[in-house]
């Protein structure tokens, strides 16, 4: 069976069928629509490969973020500057957002909100019960925060 390849994604095609089985390109169009679809199909490619982009670089904050959690837990414990309360939440908190980042790939938008929420509850948490502790690396949990608003937004 003769086929033929498609200009706009390069993949085969038999000769007898009028548009790409792969990209739906329309073999038998005039020349402005070949034109218009090869665009759409560019255009279209452009932005699937910068939304993988920002998934990966979402997927790369939440392990940031779940790295930072297990260090400050790990040198609190050696410190003893955390009850069993603490590190159990810590522990769950770090593990959820794990979970968010190795599953970010199947729902993007919700394994962001989750971790945003978390944090943002946990944040609150601690400024109601001791706003002092609040303040200490504020910096870097306004680049948290800001970082997953970001990935949210893209």
């Amino acid at each position: 069976m003769d086929n033929q390849t498609c200009p706009s994604c390069k993949n085969e095609t038999p000769l007898s069928y009028e548009v790409c089985t792969y990209c739906k390109f329309p073999f038998t169009a005039t020349d402005k629509e070949k034109a218009v679809h090869i665009g759409r199909f560019i255009s279209a490619k452009n932005i699937l490969d910068k939304s993988e982009d920002n998934i990966q670089n979402s997927k790369n904050v939440l392990y940031f973020i779940a790295g930072f959690n297990i260090l400050g837990l790990i040198i609190a414990i050696m410190k003893n500057q955390y009850d069993f309360l603490g590190v159990f939440i810590t522990s769950i908190i770090t593990l959820i957002i794990l979970f968010c980042g190795i599953f970010l790939q199947k729902s993007p938008k919700i394994l962001t909100i989750i971790p945003l929420i978390i944090i943002l509850l946990f944040y609150l948490i601690t400024f109601i019960f001791n706003n002092e502790s609040f303040l200490n690396g504020i910096v870097f949990k306004i680049v948290i925060v800001g970082a997953l608003v970001y990935n949210l937004y893209t």
